[in-house]
């Protein structure tokens, strides 16, 4: 009998020792949580394991599996403020939008009558190249293929029309 309860203090430190490291490999790695809710599992048959040898020791196996996830999730909380991850939300942009690469500038009465270059076909939108600058343009018939000559027609809004 006593033989069963080392081998089974050996299975419950071997148990533990695999839930820290499963719970660190999720704190580290992205994922969607297998390894870490492996951890947890290991944990769980660590106390359940205790429990069924002496339930004195499995209060204190308890307490260290609760001590060592609390360090765990404060060392997490920590690493988050230092790299920002806890404030960052994936729905808002941080960061700074880089502009276009076409202009907006110029546009109206002044681009009709002007002939440009087809950089990109125009299927029916596209970008063309007026002056040796960039706008947004289409045509409101067929498609134009890429490098062809164009002459404004008109400018609706934000875009030109070319033909």
């Amino acid at each position: 009998m006593e033989a069963l309860f080392g081998t089974m203090w050996l299975a419950c430190l071997i148990c533990f020792i695999i839930g820290i490291v499963l719970l660190l490999i999720e704190l580290c790695l992205p994922g969607f949580g297998v390894s870490g809710c492996t951890g947890i599992l290991c944990f769980a048959a660590v106390i359940v394991m205790q429990a069924l040898t002496n339930s004195s020791s499995a209060a204190i196996v308890v307490s260290v599996v609760m001590g060592v996830i609390i360090v765990l999730l404060v060392a997490v909380f920590i690493h988050s403020l230092n790299k920002g991850l806890l404030f960052r939300s994936p729905i808002v942009l941080k960061e700074e939008i880089q502009t276009a690469a076409v202009s907006n500038e110029e546009k109206g009465e002044s681009l009709i009558g002007k002939t440009g270059v087809v950089l990109t076909t125009l299927r029916p939108a596209g970008t063309v190249q007026i002056d040796g600058k960039r706008y947004y343009a289409k045509t409101e018939a067929s498609f134009i293929e890429k490098g062809q000559n164009v002459t404004v027609v008109a400018v609706k809004g934000l875009s030109i029309v070319v033909e």
